[in-house]
């Protein structure tokens, strides 16, 4: 084993990366199968797809075989387009290990740059095991895929373009049920929410062209403010010229596009919507880092997950050169018209970071994520986050609750600036440990939909350095347009799904608030303490 993983070790300085060494997994990490056992064996083993923002973004596809992961890099996410054929340029193996590694590998290392899990599941090759071997040492590799984004048949061709510096393989989506014509249909980039389908059940009521949204005086409350009576103007005004629509001084291209199918939003209503939402986002997203999901072809078409920029890209943005050694500027949104840019450049989720640019290493928040089982209840998850509610309450520690758009909840921790990002991602991960390890029918404390099956996997990844959560009133790029709505304590048990507001409905929720359901969160400090840290180890 050591000797098949020479390649990977003499590639790497253990002493300055947190990746793993090579050596023999324990039988427990080779998934639910494990194909070295029997060489007659057509059990599924495991795979992973780790989303890699190194000097270039690309994708790691890596599959268990004979011990270790046979590993592609794909330069752009796997297409469910069979007409369409990924590069796939073949690299050293893996050790098993490395199919549960996430993290940033730092600066002067190989592949330095952050590495997420994008997918995983497990993968069964066609015609079995020696058919495998066979076909991954000719160069043609049939299998199928089980896994939280990926299904069906799949295939590995090499390449007749292969040359002397680069093994290149195709990556062929096989034409079945999991298929589709456009390339974009099911596979979703989800940031920071792991081996997850995209929610399809969004509704939208009367188009988004035909809405009004309310908007809020500022209270100084960073997290939000109280709901005033004023109304901004219609999200999708039919009377503005679509060709030569201009919104706090950036020219809209192409307005009229479509980009969603299911409630009809074209780009000018995104526009509108993010220009009326504004005086309740912008205090959300703050100084934060921001990273954007572009979807330039709609929310059916392949999306983008961006988290550099280099100019002119958002001219309004503000940029932070300094902030992310070797990557180009980050950018903070602290305008209307920053907000607009963005829109015009198809950009439709604003991912946040947990720190702000003037303190970029000291969090001041922790991010918990309830990424449940699709099949389960919705009470389930609102049942979830109490929980986990009452155990930070018990710690000392107030949270705050919203929805993501999807299908969980976020529990938001708000933190004096103290701690740094490994003191905070260990506290997080403690939290999810304990709560998995007493109620383990409820709980998952690994992630990928094996594990969560029945169950919910209370994600304290969000809590790394450059990862990011979709921010409070951001919409997401999904059917229907959902929209991430913070949500008081007392009024979610009247929640009826993750993604019950939309842009077009928004302003029903808004209309009707009384007050601002994070009231306090702004002026709340509060820090990890080491009885906390130690009430968390006790049994």
């Amino acid at each position: 084993m050591k000797r098949k993983l020479a390649v990977y070790e003499s590639k790497r300085r253990f002493e300055s990366t947190p990746e793993p060494r090579a050596q023999a997994a324990p039988r427990k990490a080779r998934g639910r199968g494990d194909p070295g056992s029997d060489p007659g064996s057509d059990e599924a083993a495991s795979y992973v797809i780790q989303r890699h923002d190194a000097r270039r973004l690309h994708y790691d596809f890596r599959l268990e075989l004979d011990g270790a992961l046979k590993s592609w890099a794909v330069p752009k996410e796997p297409s469910l387009d069979p007409s369409v054929k990924r590069l796939a340029v073949h690299v050293e193996d893996h050790p098993l290990a490395y199919g549960n590694f996430e993290g940033r590998i730092p600066e002067g290392n190989y592949g330095a740059g952050t590495v997420e899990i994008w997918d995983r599941g497990t993968w069964r090759p066609e015609g079995g095991l020696r058919a495998a071997r066979k076909g991954y040492a000719q160069g043609k590799l049939k299998f199928t895929l089980d896994g939280g984004r990926l299904h069906g048949g799949w295939a590995l061709v090499r390449s007749p373009m292969d040359d002397a510096k680069q093994d290149r393989w195709l990556l062929i989506k096989q034409r079945d049920d999991e298929s589709t014509r456009d390339a974009a249909q099911g596979t979703r980039q989800r940031g920071a929410e792991h081996g997850e389908k995209h929610d399809t059940s969004a509704s939208a009521d009367a188009p988004v062209s035909r809405t009004r949204h309310a908007t809020r005086e500022k209270t100084g409350d960073k997290a939000g403010n109280k709901a005033g009576d004023k109304t901004r103007k219609q999200a999708g005004d039919k009377t503005a010229s679509a060709a030569s629509a201009e919104v706090a001084g950036t020219r809209i291209t192409h307005p009229d596009r479509v980009i969603d199918e299911q409630s009809g939003a074209r780009k000018i209503d995104l526009v509108r919507y993010f220009e009326a939402i504004a005086p309740m986002l912008l205090p959300h997203l703050g100084k934060r880092p921001v990273s954007l999901v572009r979807a330039p072809k709609g929310v059916a078409g392949e999306q983008f997950f961006q988290r550099h920029a280099k100019p002119p890209q958002i001219p309004h943005a503000v940029r932070h050169d300094d902030l992310d050694p070797g990557h180009a500027a980050l950018l903070t949104f602290e305008s209307v018209a920053a907000l607009v840019d963005a829109a015009q450049m198809d950009a439709i989720d604003l991912h946040t970071w947990n720190a702000q640019a003037t303190s970029i290493e000291k969090p001041d928040r922790i991010v918990f994520d309830l990424d449940p089982d699709p099949a389960l209840e919705w009470r389930r998850v609102v049942e979830a986050a109490r929980m986990t509610r009452d155990l930070l309450d018990e710690l000392g520690l107030r949270a705050w609750c919203k929805t993501t758009g999807g299908k969980g909840l976020h529990v938001v921790v708000p933190l004096a600036r103290h701690a740094l990002w490994d003191e905070t991602l260990e506290f997080a991960h403690a939290v999810t440990d304990y709560m998995a390890a007493r109620m383990p029918e409820r709980f998952s404390a690994k992630m990928g939909a094996p594990n969560r099956k029945g169950r919910i996997f209370l994600d304290y990844l969000r809590n790394a350095r450059g990862a990011s959560s979709i921010a409070a009133y951001a919409p997401r790029a999904r059917p229907g347009l959902p929209v991430s709505v913070p949500v008081s304590w007392d009024e979610l048990d009247a929640t009826t799904s993750s993604a019950q507001w939309n842009i077009a409905n928004l302003h029903e929720r808004l209309d009707a608030m009384e007050g601002d359901p994070w009231e306090g969160y702004g002026r709340t400090r509060q820090r990890i303490s080491e009885a906390m840290r130690r009430r968390l180890q006790t049994t």
